[in-house]
């Protein structure tokens, strides 16, 4: 087992009350292990409000309920969670920290708990130390996942980004475009402010580095504020069907409705329905041409259910699919 250290956080950012960005610098004059990008961490706090899984919702996230002790109060103890990395390798060189993107779960009742909540709490007065385990791993990284592909398309649903924010730092950083690959990124999340990387991403598109084309988009967007043409729209799953030319995964439910209770079940989904459709300035056809089937590698991170869906659309295509997985 690796050892565990404590590292501090240096820099934390609430992107929204769900959403937070930090740093972690490593304990004392260590290093963090040489990493690639798309790996993972594992990380601890010992003074987390302790729940038990109860089951799996609809959107694919686990539910969790508080633990109680005999006398009624919630225990507290530790929790490990792996995270992704979010910095890239060159970032860590330069500057020792690793960054991550967290969102806050919420269990029974909409009630927060397990690592998340302790991560969200740290301050000056709970502390910003945080346990870690000195040890980084995963396959999820280009060199093992993309191989003989002359197109990887990255989809990164929420906290799922974070991969591909440090593969696309890292090849920022290094590449002048020689490997001839086309990068595309589609990242979605509900609303604008939680896309969280946006500003950078489109710098690294606009730099041109390299082949790079990002394209995100919200799933829930507002009608009453303003979207910047360059965000598009839609659950993820559906804009990948969209770019694919496949009806949206609810159009499908109502078309293979095979009983009434199936039917009204599929066309409440549809009322609810967030069509999908690219920023301003993506063409379908350009980006279907961009990501072919036969040239093309899917990587993707994040939200069960999107995975779900996402694995079905690149077996309907014969598209190559990569999957995080811990």
């Amino acid at each position: 087992m690796a050892e565990r250290k404590t590292g501090t956080v240096v820099h934390k950012e609430l992107i929204t009350p769900g959403l937070m960005r930090f740093r972690l610098a490593p304990e004392g004059e260590s290093q963090f292990p040489d990493y690639e990008a798309g790996q993972y961490i594992a990380l601890r706090r010992d003074d987390c409000k302790l729940t038990r899984k109860t089951g799996v919702g609809q959107d694919g996230k686990s539910i969790y309920e508080p633990e109680y002790d005999p006398w009624g109060r919630q225990t507290v103890g530790p929790v490990t969670h792996f995270y992704s990395i979010a910095s890239a390798p060159f970032d860590t060189r330069e500057h020792g920290w690793l960054e991550f993107v967290v969102a806050l779960e919420d269990g029974v009742h909409g009630l927060p708990g397990r690592l998340s909540e302790a991560l969200f709490g740290m301050g000056q007065e709970t502390g910003c130390e945080l346990t870690y385990h000195n040890r980084i791993a995963g396959d999820f990284t280009l060199d093992t996942r993309v191989q003989d592909a002359q197109s990887v398309l990255m989809v990164g649903t929420g906290t799922g980004v974070a991969p591909f924010v440090s593969m696309v730092k890292e090849l920022a950083a290094r590449s002048d475009g020689s490997d001839g690959r086309r990068y595309t990124l589609v990242h979605t999340n509900r609303t604008a402010l939680e896309l969280a990387y946006q500003d950078a991403l489109f710098e690294i598109e606009a730099a041109g580095r390299f082949d790079f084309m990002y394209v995100p988009t919200i799933s829930r967007p507002a009608q009453d504020v303003a979207i910047d043409e360059r965000i598009g729209q839609g659950r993820a799953s559906n804009v990948v069907r969209h770019i694919y030319g496949l009806p949206t995964a609810e159009e499908d439910k109502q078309t293979n409705a095979k009983s009434d209770v199936s039917r009204v079940a599929a066309e409440l989904a549809l009322t609810r329905l967030v069509h999908p459709v690219l920023p301003r300035h993506v063409h379908v056809s350009d980006l279907r041409e961009r990501v072919a089937p036969v040239s093309s590698v899917l990587l993707t991170c994040g939200n069960p259910a999107s995975l779900a869906d996402l694995r079905s659309t690149a077996a309907r295509r014969e598209i190559r699919f990569e999957l995080e997985e811990w």
